[in-house]
C-alpha cells in the first residue's frame, strides 16, 4: 500500500489536505495540538486522518460500519442496532433511523424522544452503502453488524496496525468513540451550528458541545494578532514628560 497521509513530505503536500473550506490540514493539526495538550477537549481525527484510515480496512463489512460512525457520529452500540430498514437512501435527502441504546433491551415501538434521524450529506457514502447493501443482500430487519462492541474495536484495531506497518501513524489513540468525536468536530469546522449538531448526536445538556468549542476559541485568539511587546525606550520618553500623578 501507498501511504495516505503524506506526514514525512514537505509542509506545503501536508497543508493541501483540505478539513473544510479556508482551512487546511497544518492548521487544523496544530489547533488539535493546542485544544489536547490539556486533556480537556476529547481526542478527534481530522477528515484526511479518516480516510486514511478507512483506506486500510479492506473488508467492506468493517469500513461500511466505521465510515457509517464518521458520517453520522453515533455511538457504537447505537450501530449494532442498524438494518437496512435503518436507512432511506433513495430519496432526495437520504438519513438514517438511529435508535437510542436504551431501546435495546426493550421490545415494541420507542418513543419518539429515543430516535432520531440524521441526514446523509455525502452522496459517495451513500452510493457506497447501498452498493454494499446490494452486495449482501441482508434480510431488511436483520442488523447490518450483529457482532460485539469487541469485536467492532478489534477490527479497528487491525486497520491501525495495517496503517502504522505502512509507514502511516496516528498521533492521538484510536477507538470507536473516536468517531463520534471527529463527526462533531468535522461538522463544528463546516460552520454547522452547535444546536444542530447537538440533536444530531443524541446530547441532551448544551454544555456538552462546549468541550469541542474550546478548539475555536484558540484559533479566534491566534488569529487576532494581538501584539503586546512595545518599544521600551520610547515609551519611557513618553511617560517622562507626562507630570506626575497624584
Amino acid at each position: 500500500m501507498n501511504n495516505v497521509i503524506p506526514l514525512q513530505n514537505s509542509p506545503e503536500r501536508v497543508s493541501l489536505l483540505p478539513i473544510a473550506p479556508g482551512v487546511d490540514f497544518a492548521t487544523a493539526l496544530s489547533l488539535r495540538r493546542m485544544a489536547t495538550s490539556t486533556g480537556a477537549t476529547p481526542a478527534y481525527l481530522l477528515a484526511p486522518e479518516v480516510s486514511a484510515l478507512l483506506f486500510y480496512m479492506p473488508d467492506q463489512r468493517h469500513h461500511m460500519l466505521f465510515a457509517t460512525l464518521w458520517n453520522t457520529g453515533m455511538r457504537i452500540g447505537e450501530a449494532r442496532m442498524l438494518t437496512p430498514e435503518s436507512f432511506d437512501l433513495n430519496g432526495v435527502r437520504p438519513f438514517v433511523r438511529i435508535l437510542s441504546e436504551k431501546v435495546r433491551a426493550r421490545r415494541g415501538r420507542p418513543p419518539k424522544d429515543e430516535v432520531r434521524l440524521v441526514p446523509l450529506t455525502d452522496i459517495s457514502y451513500v452510493r457506497q452503502m447501498e452498493s454494499w447493501m446490494i452486495t449482501t443482500r441482508p434480510r431488511r430487519r436483520e442488523p447490518l453488524w450483529a457482532v460485539t462492541d469487541e469485536t467492532m474495536r478489534n477490527w479497528l484495531k487491525q486497520a491501525v496496525r495495517r496503517a502504522e506497518a505502512d509507514g502511516v501513524h496516528f498521533s492521538i489513540p484510536v477507538t470507536p468513540h473516536t468517531f463520534r468525536h471527529s463527526y462533531i468536530m468535522h461538522m463544528l469546522y463546516h460552520r454547522q451550528p452547535r444546536k444542530v449538531i447537538q440533536a444530531l448526536v443524541g446530547h441532551r445538556d448544551p454544555r456538552s458541545m462546549e468541550v469541542y468549542t474550546r478548539v475555536f476559541a484558540l484559533d479566534m485568539a491566534a488569529t487576532l494578532a494581538v501584539p503586546f511587546t512595545g518599544d521600551g525606550r520610547d515609551a519611557a520618553q513618553i511617560l517622562r514628560t507626562l507630570p506626575p500623578l497624584t
